[in-house]
């Protein structure tokens, strides 16, 4: 896997392999479950007053995790950003 892919495009990709060899949710439904656990976890660290590293790391994994939930609607999800952006 490129390095040199932007990060969105890696993240689609990563979950797509990790799909392929069996590393995936049958739908989307534990995807939201996983978005609020990634979401509680930032929350944890804003309220601990964590280093922008670990804020960081977070919101990562919210990102990534919101790029499978656009997997498994079959949303395109820089489109929807760019979508977004336009309003």
């Amino acid at each position: 896997m490129p390095q040199a892919l932007p990060a969105l495009p890696r993240a689609q990709k990563l979950q797509k392999r990790a799909a392929r060899v069996g590393f995936d949710w049958p739908d989307a439904t534990p995807v939201f479950d996983k978005i609020h656990e990634e979401l509680n976890e930032l929350t944890r660290e804003i309220y601990v007053g964590a280093p922008i590293e670990r804020l960081q790391d977070e919101l990562g994994d919210i990102l990534f995790a919101v790029t499978n939930l656009c997997r498994h609607l079959k949303v395109e999800p820089d489109t929807a950003l760019r979508g977004t952006n336009r309003k």
